[in-house]
Parts: structure tokens; C-alpha cells; sequence
């Protein structure tokens, strides 16, 4: 059956994969007919994905280029993603139409790529140092040493990506962002007494089951089972004690009038991401139905969300966007990284002709 995949990222923002990689598992996968390229804040990826699709043959599949914006509802304490999709960019008019995009959404691509460090990655580090997650301190005496070598570590990657990738000829030059992916490729050298799942507990969205995981390898380990849970907890409450850096960020709507100038289909992503924190009804309150009321076109309504609530969620957010007559998407977030595959969300071909033809 063929379907669609329209959520994925590559190396250019935080997956783990450049986008040749990801062309070629996209042709390899059997049925995968519609796929969107929405790296977090930036296009770079966009023409490096097209000069692989140039390579490997395009087929009869249908490439649509995108964008994944990382916006604030700051009453809210929570990030907000709006997914814009391009489905007039092809491979002859491409670097025209970025140009023109660019033009839109280059300057807050930028500022969002070169900042993001300073929150994803700095502010973690800063925070295992202090509480000396796994003995980070046998190997970084202060916080900014462990820092700068990550920063140095990126910097020397970053460079090869973009050579690799032919970049210096390319019409977009985002920075590629700083993420805490860095502290998972380099967890060895980061926590001497860690594992590298414990680490990627750490930095993770927090979560019960994470929680309970944690405690689990702290068992298994000799601790006894109260200090074990004890930690584990504290722990997974890492990144909700994150002290916000002072960066330049854009609320919700200001995101969507930018997307909407851009020319973008514009898709509300991942809408239940956050339920453990807040209610359906206290975020469409807040935050879906403000967006509606500003011409929102669509939500993505088929996400890997938690088993434990994702039927629901699914079924709650068709129910808005059938009602309201909004385009439906949905995706798997592909990161390259193992934990989804493509076709773990399949989304109805038709919903995705429905998005092409909305342009």
C-alpha cells in the first residue's frame, strides 16, 4: 500500500543522517510514495536533498521540501513546532523559490541555529556538571571545559557536513544548530562512569517510563530501590530545571505569519506531544484554536505519540481538523537515530495530494 511520510529531519538539524543517506532509505523504502524534508529551523538541507534525488532518480515518488519552526508559548512554559511545506518547489525551480523564501524566514533561521546550543546543549552540560551526573568531573574539572570540547567537536564535524554535502556553493548557508545529539555521540567521553543509555535518559524528554527505566539500571547496579527511584526521578526532571537562556525566540503566532509570508502550507505538529503536561482542552484552548483563528491550514494529526494515549490523541485531533476542514498530516519525526522507522506512521496517500494540491 503506498502512503506518505511527512515529517523528517536530517544531520542539517538533529538527525543523524545527511540527506543522501536519507534519499537513499526513502527509495528503499517499499510503499513510501509522499515525503517532506522539515529539518528544525533551517533549509540547508534542502538542495544538498535535491542533488541526491538527481543522483539516485526520482521515480514516480514525490518529494516535498519543508521546514520545522521552533516557536514559544511562553505562558505556557512550552515549545511549539509549526511544520511549513513547499509543495510548488521542484528540482528546476528550487533555488529560485528558496531564494525567495530565504528572504522570509533567513533571519530567524539563523538566530534560531546559532542560539540553540546555548539551551539544548550548554545548559545541560552545565546542569550534569552540577550534579556530577555519572562522574563527569573525573573528566571535565568545570562545566566550560566540557562545553568548549563539544563545541569544538561540532565545529570540526559541521565543516566536513558542509563540504560534503557541496554547501559552499549552495544559495541557503544556515548554521547547523547545536543540539544535545553531541551529547550523545560523545557520552564516553563526556560521563567516564556512564552508559549511553543512561545518558540519553538524561537529556530526553522526561517522562514516567523514562523515570522508571532509570531506576531499573540503578538496581541492577546495587543501588537499593528508594535512592534508585529517588534519583532516577530527579534525574529525569533535568530538563524542566533548565533555566532558560536569554535568546531571541518568537511566539506561536508570530511563527505561523511568518510561514503564512513565506508562502508555506502551514501544519500544527505533533498537537498531543505535550500531553503529560497539559490537557487536550487546555491546549487547543491556548494554543490550536489562536492558531485557527489566524489561518492555520492543517494539523498533524498521525504522530508516534506514547502508546499510552496515541489512539486517543489521533482520533481527538482528525476529529478537530475533519470538522474545522483543515488538511490532515502526519509523520514519523524520522531521525536516522533508530527509535521510529518511515513507515511506523503512514499517512493516506490522498491527505498528502490534498496538501500538494493546497499549494
Amino acid at each position: 500500500m503506498e502512503f506518505a511520510n511527512l515529517h523528517l529531519h536530517t544531520l542539517f538539524s538533529d538527525g543523524a543522517i545527511g540527506p543522501a543517506d536519507l534519499a537513499e532509505k526513502v527509495f528503499n523504502e517499499p510503499g513510501l510514495k509522499y515525503y517532506a524534508l522539515t529539518d528544525h529551523d533551517t533549509l540547508s538541507g534542502i538542495e544538498p536533498f535535491f542533488r541526491a534525488l538527481c543522483d539516485q532518480g526520482h521515480g514516480d515518488r514525490v518529494f516535498i521540501p519543508g521546514v520545522e519552526l521552533s516557536l514559544r508559548a511562553e505562558d505556557l512554559g512550552l515549545n511549539i513546532h509549526l511544520i511549513g511545506l513547499f509543495p510548488k518547489i521542484n528540482r528546476e525551480n528550487h533555488r529560485e523559490e528558496l531564494a525567495r523564501i530565504d528572504a522570509v524566514l533567513g533571519q530567524f533561521c539563523r538566530i534560531r541555529c546559532l542560539n540553540r546550543g546555548l539551551r539544548d546543549l550548554d545548559a545541560r552540560v552545565r546542569l550534569a556538571h552540577d550534579l556530577d551526573l555519572d562522574g563527569i568531573r573525573e573528566r571535565f574539572g568545570t562545566a566550560e571545559d566540557a562545553i568548549g570540547y563539544l563545541r569544538q567537536k561540532a565545529e570540526a564535524r559541521n565543516r566536513k557536513v558542509f563540504q560534503d554535502a557541496g554547501k559552499p556553493g549552495d544559495i541557503i548557508q544556515h548554521p547547523i544548530p547545536l543540539t544535545y545529539q553531541l551529547i550523545v555521540d560523545h557520552w564516553q567521553e563526556l560521563f567516564p562512569a556512564g552508559t549511553r543509555e543512561k545518558t540519553t535518559l538524561y537529556i530526553l524528554r522526561p517522562d514516567a517510563q523514562k523515570a522508571e527505566r532509570l531506576a531499573q539500571i540503578y538496581l541492577s547496579e546495587g543501588m537499593g530501590a528508594s535512592p534508585a527511584r529517588r534519583l532516577a526521578l530527579e534525574r529525569q526532571g533535568v530538563l524542566c530545571n533548565i533555566r532558560r537562556p536569554a535568546i531571541q525566540e518568537k511566539g506561536f503566532l508570530e511563527g505561523l505569519d511568518l510561514l503564512k509570508r513565506s508562502g508555506s502550507v502551514t501544519i500544527l505538529a505533533h498537537p498531543a506531544i505535550d500531553h503529560s503536561r497539559i490537557t487536550y482542552e487546555d491546549f487547543d484552548r491556548n494554543i490550536l484554536y489562536p492558531l485557527l483563528e489566524q489561518g492555520l491550514d492543517g494539523i498533524e494529526v498521525f504522530y508516534p505519540y506514547e502508546m499510552s494515549y496515541r489512539q486517543e490523541a489521533i482520533e481527538r485531533y482528525e476529529g478537530v481538523a475533519r470538522s474545522h476542514g483543515l488538511l490532515v498530516s502526519g509523520g514519523t519525526d524520522f531521525h536516522g537515530d533508530g527509535r521510529v522507522g518511515l513507515s511506523d506512521v503512514k499517512l493516506d496517500i490522498r491527505e498528502a495530494q490534498r496538501i500538494k494540491e493546497q499549494a
